[in-house]
């Protein structure tokens, strides 16, 4: 219980101002606002570092914390001061693009009118999730238990299958769903659909050279080089494998059925079926 009791259910966190009244936690939220979410370990990270690099092509490789002036993550305590300058490169955009990992639910509702959701398979993202969390608080929860506890809502996301059709189903104004696994195969294909919903223009020199730089193999480099600068992910390998498929090399006897239990199953839809 300890390694997910310090994950955050942002779906339920507030700011409570010395109010009763729960309060979005975006400092100032717009209707034009794109939210970049994905269950947790499932590719926004590297959606937010493909569409910084190609929206502001001179900006230097940059960790987490510097980040946050182009594409914010949604709850963090410095984020939340760089959304407030108006000055800031993410707030000079049409939509200002913000990263979250939160489940649609009646409150994200009367905020988010625009996202693009990034769904991955679940067992890929299980096994990828379970070795951040190990890593990041120095526990070694096994495998098969983590698929239960991570499924409670109280302690992290909820089950995945209900995050992604939560938000495939969400009745949004507009919305953008992506396969990790689609950009994977032509991250720069993908990589244009999400410019193009946000309303960017990019040249396509900047949108190879975004990719190049967003690889897998840079952003180990970048890692090795300069960390994330978090916190919390000074004992995480952060970019870890990226691959698909990988799940088969974790899973043990009944674990399958269990993540079939616990989260919910596939979603033939997406092509994630088993």
């Amino acid at each position: 219980m300890g390694l997910l009791s310090r994950v955050i259910n942002k779906a339920k966190r507030v700011l409570s101002s010395g109010s009763t009244t729960p309060l979005w936690s975006v400092p100032n939220p717009k209707a034009s606002d794109i939210y970049l979410v994905s269950y947790p370990k499932s590719g926004n990270t590297w959606m937010r570092y493909l569409m910084a690099y190609a929206i502001w092509p001179e900006i230097a490789e940059v960790d987490l914390v510097e980040m946050a002036a182009y594409v914010p993550s949604f709850g963090l305590k410095h984020d939340y001061d760089i959304m407030l300058d108006p000055n800031s490169p993410c707030n000079r955009l049409k939509h200002r693009i913000i990263k979250e990992h939160v489940p649609y639910n009646q409150l994200a509702g009367r905020y988010i009118k625009r996202a693009i959701y990034i769904a991955r398979d679940g067992r890929d993202a299980m096994v990828s999730y379970w070795h951040f969390c190990n890593q990041r608080d120095g526990t070694a929860i096994p495998f098969n238990e983590f698929i239960e506890l991570s499924a409670r809502p109280e302690h992290s996301y909820g089950p995945w299958s209900a995050h992604v059709t939560g938000w495939m189903n969400a009745p949004l104004e507009a919305k953008l769903v992506l396969r990790y696994e689609d950009l994977l195969s032509d991250t720069a294909s993908a990589l244009k659909q999400a410019l193009k919903f946000a309303e960017i223009e990019a040249t396509e020199v900047a949108i190879a050279h975004a990719v190049e730089r967003a690889s897998f193999s840079s952003m180990r480099k970048l890692e090795k080089a300069k960390g994330f600068n978090l916190e919390m992910l000074k004992t995480v390998e952060f970019v870890r494998k990226g691959k698909s498929g990988s799940w088969q090399d974790t899973f043990g006897p009944g674990d399958l059925e269990r993540f079939g239990r616990f989260h919910g199953g596939s979603i033939p839809e997406l092509g994630y079926s088993w």
